[in-house]
């Protein structure tokens, strides 16, 4: 966001705050921050008065929290620091403050940095910090990046960090220098075509230009639709070709590519024509390059999609065709039967005619269905086979309509570039160019190797002789088809102009060009050598055997029961009372209701959340925009009204909502949004108290299945859930009852795919290192992934005994010979170390965020089966599992933590359901992929916004009830949860303008009584 002054002002209020602002300390930080060490306290003491040496340490603490420093007086300063000074350093030593002179405080601040071994900030360090943030805008340019890491740049070379003005003209004139760098390599390295096709993108055709055209994203994966994506390529394709040449030399990375495609996608056609024609030249190029790889990947899933269709269609036609042929056979055997007893009949006379013989015979089987019977008897019976290739025959019509023109369009690439299933594909492009059928081409032009011996017969015309005569073109076609799809499920077969789809090792990066930024993130798999990491998990697995087995011998553990004859183990349940609920909902019975806008506007006094919704406009447009239509334009899509049934209902007028709605509303700014109350929400006194335990933060994740209003191509059927509609899974990490992270998925695709993304992607200040799920978090690399990142996965077992058959040892499996519970197999430890080159990559890969884990599960399980690689991390997937999985069995802890925890979840998912249906139905309003990940977005902000109010009430409890010393009462508090709106009024004339109800906490607390 630009500043009229033409700085960037690339912290909120609150982040400056965070960064520049005075600490805000609690208890445990102020002892944390203040107890000094011999050297520290000396240096204090070495000052000439008490007021000096106060503020002495006052630097110090504040310096060890922020590595910077404040010209404060005592007004400034927080009391309780001063009186935990006194009272830990001057016991009943008198204090008055007075001015400190400010040659002291210089000082200070010189004796403080010799003592840290940092420096003070001059001009001199000028070229060092504009020099690495010109290399951090090569990675990524947006300044809350920068800041963060120039930040962390000048602590690791200890030098003390410039004022906020400074720091900003610095990252102002980097950005300005990228700019007019990136701006002249646009100028000299594109041509007059090139610039003509790029302007025709912003060119008007009626109503609608190619650019609007372009974004436009398809519903479903129809033909017509299809036939869109198609036309959308081919007009991309000459600038995605000069893309492929053009970026790379400007030496920009994946991430700035990105940045500068959303660019293009959310500005509008009128501001992209008035960007400078450098900067929109360069959106429109990086929009193209991606656009176009996410057509290609349109396209070949939708040629997947219908082809699987085609597949599971033909099969079922097929199945059906070759059970009724058995049927009839076996409604004919007896008639047949009695027909054949004719001919050794001894009742019948040798004299008597044959007619009267065959009269008996129809008598027996009408004569239609003898001559039937006969001629079925006297062929080959039909194979199930047969009946397969029969009903391709029927869907030919549709395989030329949906297959072929998707086919025909995708490049598909492999390494083998003899590969015959392209040779064959590359052959039939030919032939249909030509307008010919495979069907008038000779045997001797289908590619070798393509068809099967036994496949000869249904896909060739043969003689008499068995020799072929020519070809059974449509069914060659679709065997073609259904060989492409499955070596390019296995990632035989990939997309080079692919997001997704490309070859697995081109996705993974290169451990030498990366290993700076790979030392900064600090991932522990790559921190520790590998054979001490596994020569503790060995240690670890040993020991918890031999524990699992002693305990299970002698009776310890009370919650199992086990039989022993067969060898089958359970829980032991007792009876749930759940008495928190009905706490709950007494509590939240007394409480005054107020409405949903009420509540929004307090909760975002307290913590400025509106303030991150920034607009992503030119610097000539208004920046801020009044909360009034913010609130209103967020409740519109969280409650699934609309902007148009918003307007109706509400005092804010439908243009300012859409208008609003463009120009606020983006994943990135509601995701900000959101972590500004999940901050907000860790700080209160509250927060504490939902923690299971100190030593470790449990998050849970799960999804949620949500109707799609208008089905996208992320939609898909299910009759479970949406009948006869189609949905999404909105599946969402939750940590202490806030929803930290959401993010919409297929809800055909398996959730466990997502789990690390979802944790890994969280930007929040809570983030937790035990990640529970149900038995959709499970794969066989999750505990593995989870594990390499310093995080635990703890999923909640439905049966026990199901978990027994993926119990691994460590050592020789017949040292548990005698073991009441024996192993499934011992760990190949040698698989793990020999492969630990392209794990370490995997890893790294994952860390930078080159590669989703979707994607990553997706093309590990693609591979071979002997692949050494997948081989390695689904053993050590083992490893970790076997671990975990005898802890969980040894201690029930474990298990009621983590059934507690995704408790949690599902009621983050009963508060979720009730907002998405407030305007009637349990859907997500959005007529795009984005819409609907927007409408998701602002519908975890309701929620939190919920949550945080609750919890704003439930620690002014604690509060009260903490000073007052009653530890009985914040017990019930405890277990009292915040995600509850029994009290909140979210239907009804929305009056954003003129009706503010201010929230008098000290009314609405004053008769809530705990016995």
């Amino acid at each position: 966001m630009r500043a009229s002054d033409k700085n960037l002002t690339f912290l909120s209020d609150a982040e400056r705050e965070a960064l520049y602002g005075l600490p805000d300390f609690d208890d445990f930080q102020r002892a944390e921050f203040f107890s000094l060490t011999n050297e520290e306290r000396t240096l204090a003491q070495k000052r000439s008065g008490i007021p000096e040496q106060i503020l002495c340490m006052l630097q110090i603490g504040y310096f060890k929290a922020k590595q910077t420093f404040f010209n404060i007086s005592f007004t400034d300063v927080p009391q309780e620091d001063i009186d935990f000074l006194l009272r830990c350093y001057f016991p009943g030593v008198p204090f008055s403050p007075r001015p400190v002179r400010q040659a002291e405080y210089y000082v200070q601040c010189n004796e403080i940095v010799k003592l840290y071994e940092y420096r003070l900030w001059s001009k001199e360090f000028t070229p060092l910090v504009t020099e690495k943030a010109a290399q951090l805008t090569l990675r990524d340019v947006t300044p809350t990046f920068i800041v963060t890491e120039l930040v962390a740049f000048l602590n690791q070379q200890k030098i003390v960090r410039p004022g906020y003005n400074t720091l900003q003209a610095i990252i102002v004139d980097v950005l300005s220098a990228e700019r007019k760098r990136l701006g002249n390599l646009m100028e000299e390295f594109l041509d007059d075509a090139g610039i003509t096709a790029l302007k025709q993108l912003l060119v008007r055709a009626d109503t609608l230009s190619e650019l609007a055209a372009i974004k436009q994203d398809a519903k479903n994966f129809s033909y017509q639709m299809m036939v869109v994506e198609r036309q959308k390529r081919a007009t991309l394709e000459p600038l995605y070709q000069i893309a492929k040449t053009l970026l790379p030399k400007l030496e920009i990375s994946q991430q700035n590519k990105n940045y500068y495609a959303s660019l293009a996608n959310f500005y509008s056609i009128y501001d992209l024509r008035r960007l400078k024609p450098g900067q929109t030249y360069l959106y429109l190029l990086c929009y193209a390059w991606q656009r176009y790889q996410q057509l290609s990947d349109n396209l070949v899933s939708s040629f997947c999609y219908q082809l699987k269709k085609l597949e599971e269609e033909t099969k079922s036609d097929s199945k059906q065709l070759f059970n009724q042929s058995l049927s009839s056979k076996q409604q004919e055997s007896p008639q047949v039967g009695r027909l054949i007893l004719l001919y050794v009949d001894e009742a019948i006379d040798d004299a008597t005619l044959f007619g009267t013989v065959r009269d008996q015979a129809f008598n027996i089987m009408p004569k239609d269905s003898l001559i039937t019977a006969g001629q079925r008897l006297c062929e080959k019976s039909p194979s199930q086979m047969a009946f397969r290739w029969e009903a391709v025959d029927n869907v030919t019509a549709r395989c030329k309509k949906n297959l072929r023109p998707l086919a025909m369009s995708t490049h598909f690439s492999s390494t083998d570039t003899q590969n015959p299933w392209l040779m064959a594909l590359s052959w039939m492009k030919t032939v249909f160019s030509r307008q010919q059928t495979l069907a008038q081409r000779p045997v001797s032009e289908i590619p070798a190797n393509t068809i099967p011996k036994r496949l000869r017969s249904h896909l060739l015309v043969l003689d008499e002789e068995g020799k072929a005569t020519g070809i059974r073109g449509d069914r060659y076609e679709f065997w073609i088809y259904r060989q492409i799809r499955k070596r390019f499920d296995i990632n035989e077969l990939y997309l080079n102009d692919s997001v997704v789809n490309r070859r697995f090792s081109d996705d993974l990066v290169s451990m030498e060009q990366k290993a700076d930024i790979l030392k900064k993130l600090d991932i522990p798999w790559l921190r520790q050598p590998l054979d001490e990491s596994i020569d503790a998990l060995y240690a670890e697995l040993s020991l918890q055997w031999k524990l699992f087995d002693r305990e299970l011998r002698q009776g310890k553990l009370k919650h199992l029961e086990y039989d022993a004859a067969r060898k089958h183990l359970t829980w032991r349940k007792k009876p749930k009372v759940n008495k928190d609920e009905a706490l709950k909902v007494a509590f939240y019975a007394k409480l005054q209701s107020h409405d949903i806008a009420d509540i929004f506007r307090f909760v975002n006094e307290q913590c400025q959340f509106l303030s991150a919704l920034t607009p992503l406009q030119p610097r000539y447009a208004k920046k801020v925009a009044d909360e009034d239509s913010l609130m209103a334009v967020i409740l519109a899509q969280a409650l699934n009204h609309g902007n148009l049934s918003m307007a109706e209902t509400s005092d804010i007028p439908y243009h300012v909502l859409e208008a609003t709605y463009q120009q606020y509303l983006r994943l990135s700014t509601l995701k900000a949004s959101n972590d500004r109350i999940s901050n907000f929400i860790s700080e209160l006194s509250i927060f504490p108290y939902y923690s299971f335990g100190l030593e470790q933060l449990y998050g849970s994740v799960d999804g949620q299945r949500l109707e799609m209003g208008t089905p996208t191509l992320k939609a898909r059927h299910s009759k479970k859930h949406f009948r006869r509609g189609k949905g999404v899974s909105a599946y969402t990490l939750l940590a202490n009852h806030i929803a930290l992270q959401t993010e919409l998925i297929g809800s055909h695709e398996h959730e466990s795919n997502f789990l690390f993304d979802i944790c890994y992607n969280n930007t929040s200040n809570i983030m937790p290192t035990a990640i529970t799920g149900d038995m959709h978090s499970i794969n066989k690399a999750n505990f593995a992934i989870l594990h390499w990142f310093g995080m635990k996965l703890m999923p909640r077992f439905v049966s026990l005994q199901d978990q027994l058959k993926h119990l691994y040892c460590a050592d020789d499996i017949a040292n548990y010979e005698k073991f009441l519970i024996a192993p499934a197999g011992q760990i190949n430890r040698s698989l793990i170390e020999s492969d630990q080159a392209h794990i370490d990559q995997i890893v790294a890969t994952l860390g930078l965020k080159e590669m989703t884990q979707s994607t990553l599960i997706r093309k590990l399980c693609a591979l071979p089966p002997q692949n050494r690689t997948r081989k390695a991390i689904f053993e050590f997937d083992k490893l970790v599992r076997s671990i975990y999985t005898l802890k969980y069995l040894r201690n029930p802890q474990i298990e009621r933590d983590v059934h507690r925890s995704q408790n949690r979840i599902e009621s983050y998912h009963q508060l979720r359901s009730y907002t998405s249906q407030v305007s009637g139905k349990k859907q997500l309003i959005g007529r795009t992929d984005l819409e609907a990940a927007i409408t998701n977005q602002c519908g975890r902000l309701i929620a939190n916004v919920v949550i945080a109010y609750n919890s704003i009430i439930l620690s002014l409890l604690v509060d009260k009830y903490k000073a007052a010393g009653n530890e009985k009462v914040i017990a019930k508090l405890q277990k009292i949860s915040p995600v509850a709106w029994q009290h909140i009024h979210f239907l009804g004339h929305y009056d954003f303008k003129n009706n503010h109800n201010p929230i008098d906490f000290d009314v609405m607390l004053a008769d809530i009584t705990f016995n």
